[in-house]
């Protein structure tokens, strides 16, 4: 490499603007003014590139607020001093609605103040909450990528994406909330605000670590400093860094204001070296300070056993090779597990029973009812993801026709992707539901136009169920009362995977005394189908679990039993997984003591309906309210199952699961999904894919407001 001239030697510097938000507030002491006019002050003295704003550039997301932080930061753009912008939790105030993350900041940063600027790169969408930067020095390209608060995976996913198309540019990732006082990743950016979002962990798992380009982070939101050195998956080390001193009080007992404090990062190219340091631009003024010279009054949290890699020094210097010749570019996930992911888009109005299907590699579907603009009619919506959570395909509207209601949707996928999916449908609005079916290439793409599944059209229709084979043939079954007389059958149909009828119209239940419900259905690889469902032939609304089995032709393969073995009390909502062999397990919700109180019971089948295991609890706390279960089966019948969970009968339910061998014994321990206790988790679905790994999707009103998103989680098995 050739040596660099002695300009491309010269130190350079970088600011960090830590959660200014009391600044904008108590805009009487001018702190903010004085530190934009610091930098610029100080721009040639200290060769200053760049500024990096933490987050919190407000304190309650007011115009007020915003106009003393814009009128600050014009002093940046009349300067010409290149700087990126990100928010923080208190941008997207008030916290209890921080789930819309709507703000005030495009009004003031969004992209038509950058337009024009050499030095910005781009946004994720047009409120400019997450953006990219660039700057240059010392004969290096830097590149800074600023994400909001808790950042929502479809962010990640860009980010991703920004990240790997500039292989040549040394990557700063900013953001608000990333590291703690303890110099460990911070928890809570998202649970704390009933938030959709990324944690500290996760933001390094699902983006940082994966880069070899990324060099360093920086963030705010937890007060304090703190440094800590990682090394990414490419074995590129990174260096982690903590910055904020809101709470600072002036004089040192007065109200929090911050005091003016910045980070200054001077990189030395020459020496391979970044200084860190901590100056306040109130330095000397009395009226912050008690003895006029700039003070820290506070004690922070401290990291345990600090070393030259994790602790919390104010000023300190780290190595950085900024000599050698950047490497290949390399980008390596390793750990795709990733949480609360959101499917739908839109972050208003309601969004509700989803369902859920997985290719062998893991690729999956999710779909559910959607009223978005909360006008109280429903629409049936899809998306399609990777296995790292990443989509694959927009959301989509599967209800070609949007008029009347359509709801309780289901979805099956084939081995390549292909995907069916099922739904009640009103489109005339006459209250009399009939059941569509619409098929789906991979990329989402139509593969057949909506169809009417069940071919008698009087009476209702409704409750559909879908499975498919390896190569997307599939059956459809539902409840039935084509005579209107209040008395439901289970139905079923099979079709192409092109959406030809392949096997006509035929009767599940073998007695069609009483009332059958809620079926559940099930298929192998070779088309051999299980159909389960609620059943009270003897009309006494005592209702046992039944199932049947049939061939890939639809023919008989076992007669019609019951799943239960004590028929006291009720029993309902089957779910049902199956191995590629054909081997089954149903679970469903029990109350037999009929006191009320329900418990998930399993139990195990071979492909001819013959016990596998005995009836058994699948949770392993008897106490409160337990359900809605659904059964996710590895290739090899291992198998996970997932409920909706009120132990402590205070009436608010978790997500959680426990994991089964083929053989019904416990491979690991009931298991909370959602990360967010707050509100309520409803409804969960779980599906597994060839690697073990599982996803599970469920409703989550995690604020309490009565509006459901649709989130998304993976686990190992």
């Amino acid at each position: 490499m050739a040596a660099r001239s002695a300009s491309a030697q010269a130190a350079f510097s970088v600011v960090l603007i830590p959660d200014p938000q009391n600044y904008s507030e108590f805009s009487s002491y001018q702190v903010y003014e004085h530190q934009m006019q610091w930098i610029v002050d100080n721009r040639a003295a200290r060769n200053i590139k760049f500024a990096v704003h933490l987050g919190d550039i407000t304190n309650h997301d007011i115009a007020g607020e915003y106009d003393v932080a814009s009128a600050a930061h014009t002093l940046l753009d009349i300067a010409g001093v290149p700087y990126s912008m990100t928010i923080g939790n208190h941008d997207i105030f008030p916290s209890s609605e921080a789930y819309k993350r709507s703000s005030l900041y495009a009004n003031y940063f969004g992209q038509p103040r950058y337009q024009g600027e050499s030095f910005y790169g781009g946004a994720y969408d047009a409120s400019n909450m997450n953006n990219y930067t660039y700057f240059e020095a010392g004969g290096l390209k830097f590149m800074v990528m600023s994400l909001e608060f808790a950042p929502r995976k479809d962010v990640l996913t860009w980010a991703n994406q920004v990240i790997a198309s500039h292989p040549d540019r040394r990557v700063i990732v900013a953001t608000h909330c990333h590291m703690d006082n303890n110099a460990e990743h911070a928890s809570g950016c998202a649970d704390n605000y009933n938030l959709e979002g990324r944690d500290g962990v996760d933001l390094w798992e699902e983006l940082i670590q994966r880069h070899s380009n990324v060099f360093m982070s920086v963030s705010g939101h937890i007060q304090g400093v703190s440094y800590r050195r990682r090394t990414g998956n490419n074995g590129n080390l990174v260096h982690e860094i903590l910055n904020d001193f809101q709470s600072e009080p002036v004089l040192g007992n007065g109200h929090a204001l911050g005091n003016g404090w910045l980070r200054v990062l001077t990189f030395a190219p020459a020496q391979n070296q970044v200084t860190v340091q901590t100056l306040s631009v109130e330095d000397g003024n009395c009226a912050i300070f008690a003895n006029c010279q700039a003070t820290l009054y506070l004690n922070y949290n401290q990291a345990s056993s600090p070393t030259t890699t994790k602790h919390n020094q104010q000023n300190y210097t780290i190595s950085y090779d900024m000599q050698s010749a950047m490497p290949a570019y390399a980008y390596t996930a390793n750990d795709i597990l990733f949480k609360d992911r959101m499917a739908n888009v839109q972050l208003t109005g309601k969004h509700f029973d989803p369902k859920i299907a997985t290719a062998p590699n893991g690729n999956f579907v999710v779909v559910w009812e959607d009223d978005h603009d909360d006008n109280g009619v429903g629409q049936i919506y899809a998306r399609g993801f990777d296995p790292d959570g990443n989509a694959l395909f927009s959301q989509l509207a599967v209800n070609s026709v949007d008029a009347g209601q359509q709801q309780r949707p289901d979805v099956a996928i084939d081995d390549s992707g292909r995907f069916v999916v099922v739904w009640e449908d009103d489109q005339d609005g006459n209250g009399a539901y009939q059941i569509l079916a619409r098929g789906f290439n991979a990329n989402g793409s139509e593969r057949f136009h909506d169809r009417t599944v069940n071919s008698v059209s009087g009476g209702q229709q409704s409750r559909p169920a879908v499975a498919c084979d390896a190569t997307g043939n599939f059956v459809v079954a539902w409840e039935d009362d084509q005579d209107g007389n209040g008395y439901y059958q289970i139905l079923a149909r099979g079709f192409t995977a092109a959406g030809a009828e392949r096997i006509p119209t035929f009767t599940v239940n073998s007695v069609a005394a009483g009332e059958q419900f809620n079926p559940a259905i099930a298929m192998d690889s070779d088309g051999d189908f299980v159909v389960a469902w609620e059943d009270d032939q003897d009309d006494d609304a005592n209702f046992q679990i039944y199932h049947r089995g049939f061939t890939a032709t639809g023919g008989s393969r076992f007669a019609q039993r019951a799943v239960n073995t004590n028929a006291a009390g009720q029993h309902t909502r089957p779910s049902i997984g199956m191995a590629n062999n054909g081997n089954f397990v149903v679970a469903w919700e029990d109350d037999q003591d009929a006191n009320g109180y329900y418990q998930i019971y399993a139990r195990g089948f071979t492909i001819a309906g013959v016990e596998r295991f005995g009836v058994m609890t699948v949770n392993s706390v008897g106490d409160g309210q337990q359900y809605a279960p659904s059964v996710g089966m590895r290739g090899d019948g291992a198998f996970t199952v997932v409920w909706e969970d009120d132990q402590d009968d205070n009436g608010v339910y978790q997500i959680l699961g426990r994991d089964f061998t083929a053989g019904g014994a416990q491979h690991r321990a009931d298991f909370t999904v959602n990360s967010d206790a707050s509100g309520q988790q409803r409804l969960p679905v779980t599906a597994v894919d060839d690697q073990g790994r599982f996803v599970v999707a469920w409703e989550d009103d995690m604020d309490g407001n009565g509006k459901g998103l649709i989130l998304v989680r993976n686990l190992n098995y």
